[in-house]
């Protein structure tokens, strides 16, 4: 597989041009082992989902220990994806954002393929770890807005991303096409800020669900590079701060 440098390496070399160019300044890292914070509950007027900032394993979770894993899918032609090396399943990796700051972000490579009427890579994001053999659920219906942090940037890379709801295990007859949106990509680090009651399933869905039933039994959020009647395309995404707002 060629690596597009994991990207690391071109954006990396941006620190020696910080000044005359915006975005995100990363730097890979092995990041220390620490604990997932269990006491972060929902509730507040704003509940971290995930700042990326607890490490087991050398893997990034979510705050309270929910599994962070790499995902794809296409119709033909196989997506390809890198983070962690040897991580299994396949994680994101931590870096910083800066030489200087201590806090992590995740951050992976993606690479889509022709022919393919429909491909894609992206990171699955759980709440909470596993319980009795499935995935654990949060009620986050009572949040009106869900925002992250995101850069991406590619030669060429996708324009859009697509942010996903998710509930697994928890009696909601889906195995894909979630409530979701797709929103285009601006140039440097941003936050963007998703109004919950607007996420809509892709017409395709055969099974009809609610963003308001699907919170309240959330199990994941995810995002994901994607393109459809697909060209060539590869880069990489990196991703902070996954917070619900009131």
């Amino acid at each position: 597989m060629r690596r597009p440098a994991i990207l690391f390496a071109h954006i990396c070399a941006l620190l020696l041009c910080a000044a005359a160019a915006p975005g995100p300044l990363f730097l890979r890292s092995p990041a220390a082992q620490t604990g997932a914070t269990q006491d972060a509950q929902p509730g507040g007027d704003q509940f971290v989902y995930a700042d990326f900032e607890h490490i087991q394993d050398k893997r990034p979770t979510s705050n309270r220990g929910g599994l962070v894993q790499l995902v794809s899918y296409q119709e033909s032609t196989p997506s390809r994806y890198k983070g962690l090396e040897g991580a299994n399943p396949a994680a994101p990796e931590a870096v910083h954002l800066k030489p200087d700051d201590p806090n992590h972000a995740i951050a992976f490579d993606y690479e889509l393929y022709s022919p393919n009427q429909y491909a894609g890579v992206g990171v699955e994001v759980q709440g909470l770890p596993y319980k009795d053999g499935k995935p654990s659920a949060d009620d986050l219906s009572g949040y009106k807005f869900l925002s992250m942090q995101v850069y991406a940037k590619g030669e060429p890379g996708v324009s859009n991303l697509r942010v996903e709801i998710m509930s697994r295990g928890q009696g909601i007859n889906l195995t894909g096409g979630f409530p979701q949106m797709v929103f285009k990509l601006k140039p440097g680090f941003n936050t963007y800020k998703f109004p919950l009651n607007s996420l809509q399933q892709p017409t395709w869905a055969q099974t009809k669900v609610s963003a308001k039933d699907v919170l309240k039994k959330l199990t994941a959020v995810s995002l994901t590079a994607f393109c459809e009647q697909c060209t060539p395309s590869h880069g990489t995404v990196v991703v902070d701060n996954i917070v619900f707002t009131k």
